[in-house]
């Protein structure tokens, strides 16, 4: 068996924290109902997930195969090729759930409208996390690894809080 699927993880936790906070902010800040926020976290994270996993799962395979295919077997042959290919798309589909429960849990205790801090606090702690203790594994500096991993990421965030401002303010009147 290769490595720990180090990318596959980092890229599920990110993407889904990211995405899932972008989602719940934006829909509570457009509608603030605690219903219409879960319900999308749980579509989101669900569909995301599965996606993602085969997402991973045919393109891992689909390079590995190329490269197989051109001569560069490298240290697979085709029973590796699957076994790795399937590791790492259930390493990035758990991951994915794992980053969009972080982001949605605060709007399943508290009203959706002063859930949206606890909810970018979460989310910006858990990216801090990961990107500090990737740069302790890639022995870079820590807090810059943890700094960028959250800047970085947070923009979508963003984006989705403002998109669900303009829509309360504007596409309401519809």
């Amino acid at each position: 068996m290769t490595k720990f699927p180090y990318r596959e993880t980092i890229f599920g936790l990110e993407d889904s924290i990211v995405s899932t906070l972008g989602v719940v902010v934006g829909i509570a800040a457009g509608t603030d109902s605690r219903y219409v926020v879960v319900l999308s976290a749980i579509v989101v994270v669900v569909v995301e997930s599965l996606s993602m996993t085969a997402g991973t799962y045919l393109s891992n395979k689909s390079q590995m195969e190329l490269e197989f295919a051109s001569g560069k077997r490298g240290f697979l042959n085709r029973r590796h090729l699957i076994t790795k290919s399937v590791r790492d798309s259930f390493f990035m589909g758990a991951s994915y759930v794992l980053g969009g429960v972080i982001s949605v849990t605060p709007f399943f205790f508290i009203e959706p409208i002063k859930a949206i801090a606890p909810a970018i606090i979460l989310s910006v702690a858990s990216l801090f996390s990961i990107g500090y203790l990737k740069g302790k594994m890639a022995k870079i500096n820590p807090v810059r690894s943890g700094l960028e991993m959250s800047l970085v990421s947070l923009t979508a965030a963003l984006l989705g809080y403002l998109i669900g401002i303009f829509a309360r303010n504007n596409l309401m009147r519809l």
